[in-house]
């Protein structure tokens, strides 16, 4: 017996050819092939909300192309133009448009305010629906640890996620450990500090999560620039590890690449239960997103690419929207929420140590699971 298809709307920053929106709701309208084969979702998105249309915005072609309703507020896309709310899930894409800077970096998008809006309708409905939020939760801390807070308490079945934890793993057979202790790991990242090493984050953390003893969360994280990262680099604490990663990706000069960045820097993270993770800004070279993980110390780490198709139809994205299909018709996330807790607090904390050159702790991110 076939089931029929569910209801969702997708509230968006920006939607055109190639940003997040594009990459995850144009699948859900159009469909699209992987490994292969065609494939049509169960999802229907019918109503969106989009906060701002560039020159270069297709959403409101998409909209018309698929018959969905484009409103002018959160309220109205989630009632959908009536005055019930009757959906069956919720897709924030808080990524991307012109938004404000806060005097650390930060781009604050409206992540916390679109989920809020969001959540003041299921409580006034008490209907609360399966809600997948873009890259993470809030920006800044007050706002991340509110909406832990908001989700724990409201039973909000939650899902958010990078990419990169569904991207193929090259080489496919490479056996990162599962259930193992694990002593180190080191990561490249690109492109833009905080854009990037979030992905860089959530690449590592869907590995360390699943080490021996559970996840015990982040004691504190520390950034270095310029000199003093290729200093850490080269430092007997990572320079082991850094080689046998850039050996894995086929760097043209190990010795060399430090010292060639384009803007060195180096951010570690220190959990709680001493893991150590490293994550080196590698432009120009370095634009691959590879990881080095290590059981114990002076052991070989296993190293493994978690390969992106960087042009369009950005494929890898493909096998996110499959689990995105499956959480809002199940209700169940495919990991804990804290997963994201951890990697977008992390993020926070990484922007407030480039900011200020000091290690800053984190005993709010002090998370089991």
């Amino acid at each position: 017996m076939s089931k029929k298809n569910i209801k969702v709307a997708a509230i968006i920053t920006e939607y055109w050819s190639t940003n997040h929106a594009d990459v995850i709701i144009t699948k859900f309208l159009d469909g699209y092939t992987l490994n292969g084969r065609n494939y049509k979702p169960t999802v229907d998105i019918v109503s969106m909300f989009i906060d701002q249309f560039p020159a270069n915005d297709m959403g409101k072609d998409m909209a018309d192309k698929h018959d969905v309703s484009l409103h002018g507020s959160i309220r109205e896309a989630l009632l959908n133009g009536g005055d019930t709310f009757d959906l069956d899930g919720i897709i924030i894409i808080g990524e991307l448009g012109e938004y404000p800077t806060n005097e650390i970096g930060q781009i604050l998008y409206p992540r916390r305010e679109f989920f809020e809006e969001c959540l003041n309708v299921m409580l006034e409905f008490n209907h609360i629906v399966p809600v997948f939020t873009d890259k993470g939760f809030a920006i800044v801390q007050d706002d991340i640890e509110w909406m832990y807070e908001q989700i724990k308490l409201h039973n909000v079945p939650f899902m958010s996620s990078s990419v990169l934890p569904y991207a193929p793993r090259i080489p496919a057979t490479t056996g990162i450990p599962y259930g193992a202790p694990m002593h180190r790991m080191l990561a490249f990242s690109y492109d833009d500090v905080e854009r990037y090493c979030y992905h860089s984050m959530e690449m590592m953390q869907s590995v360390a999560e699943n080490r021996a003893h559970g996840e015990t969360g982040i004691r504190a994280v520390r950034t270095f620039k310029d000199q003093e990262a290729i200093n850490r680099i080269l430092s007997d604490d990572w320079n082991s590890i850094y080689k046998d990663l850039g050996g894995f990706v086929n760097l043209r000069d190990i010795d060399m690449f430090p010292y060639e960045l384009k803007n060195p820097v180096f951010i570690e993270l220190e959990y709680v239960d001493g893991l150590q993770a490293g994550i080196i800004f590698a432009e120009p070279e370095g634009r691959i997103f590879a990881s080095a993980y290590q059981v114990k110390e002076g052991e070989p780490p296993v190293c493994v690419e978690f390969r992106l198709h960087n042009q369009k139809p950005h494929s890898h994205f493909s096998y996110l929207v499959l689990a995105m299909e499956r959480f809002f018709h199940t209700r169940n996330a495919p990991y804990p929420v804290e997963r994201s807790l951890l990697t977008t607090g992390a993020l926070d904390a990484l922007m407030r140590s480039l900011h200020s050159g000091q290690e800053v702790e984190t005993p709010h991110l002090h998370v089991l699971y």
